[in-house]
């Protein structure tokens, strides 16, 4: 299966899931329109779609599992709309539509995001065809990834290098492993908890991840730079050239490719996750 042919399948269901599940979670109207407006105004379900993947490689059915697998969108939603307030990034536009604080207000911004957040780890909690231990394990390590020790390090290292005039590639990637990385790993580990991974299974699981989201943030520095010659500092097409940053892409993927070995190794059907490299090909040189 191609990893367009997977999206097209599980993409829809897992809209639909977040859709559904919003609507019975938040009863308060006025906080329901700007959650509604952040968690289903676009995106690429990235961190989900992994999360299936893993599911499906283990060989079972992610169907009953998707409100707990779509707990990461809440938190990725909830990030991107604090990134984007006057205080952070000061953004007026994502995925093509006004930032949640401009559509709306930034009170009603900062509140749908802070909202999210605790929702996402009662989802979790609630997840009823998982065991007391697998929630438990979730809850521990989304709080890990989305955290002081994650996602919002990453961003305080963010907003403190946005002042200097230089950064460091081990700066760059210290930033983005935390701030874009910490979840993608979650996504991967999340699926083998589902899947009652071995720890074996979840080393392998967790190194792809790393891989991949240094990877993921590469690619999209290179695009916005071969798109619009976009001239941010953190960029690595900034730090290292074009050709560097391909270069490095390329190792990265490598990496991931390496921990995959590792887990089909142990029986894990490799298709899915491999599929989801094949959309690093086209700027590796």
């Amino acid at each position: 299966m191609t990893l367009t042919e997977f999206r097209n399948i599980w993409q829809p269901q897992i809209n639909a899931q977040l859709r559904s599940q919003l609507k019975q979670s938040i009863e308060l109207n006025r906080l329901l329109a700007p959650i509604e407006y952040a968690v289903m105004g676009g995106g690429k379900r990235l961190r989900p779609l992994l999360t299936v993947a893993v599911i499906k490689s283990f060989g079972l059915d992610p169907k009953p599992y998707l409100q707990a697998v779509d707990a990461v969108e809440l938190i990725h939603a909830y990030s991107l709309i604090h990134d984007d307030l006057p205080a952070m990034d000061n953004d007026q536009f994502r995925r093509g539509q006004a930032t949640t604080h401009v559509a709306f207000d930034e009170a009603s911004a900062i509140l749908a995001g802070d909202a999210l957040q605790p929702l996402a780890f009662d989802w979790l909690s609630q997840a009823k065809d998982l065991s007391e231990h697998q929630r438990l394990a979730l809850i521990a390590a989304l709080a890990d990834a989305s955290g002081g020790r994650g996602m919002v390090a990453g961003q305080v290292l963010d907003m403190a290098y946005t002042g200097q005039t230089e950064i460091t590639l081990d700066q760059a990637q210290a930033v983005h492993r935390a701030k874009t990385g910490a979840l993608i790993v979650y996504a991967l580990k999340a699926g083998g908890i589902m899947s009652q991974a071995d720890e074996a299974q979840l080393t392998a699981l967790k190194q792809y991840g790393a891989a991949f989201g240094l990877a993921f943030q590469i690619k999209d520095d290179l695009d916005d730079w071969q798109q619009d010659g976009r001239e941010d500092k953190q960029a690595y097409p900034n730090i290292l050239g074009l050709d560097g940053a391909a270069k490095m892409l390329a190792e990265q993927v490598h990496q991931a490719q390496i921990a995959l070995t590792d887990l089909t190794n142990t029986g894990v059907d490799p298709d899915l996750l491999t599929a989801f490299l094949n959309y690093f090909e086209p700027l590796k040189r």
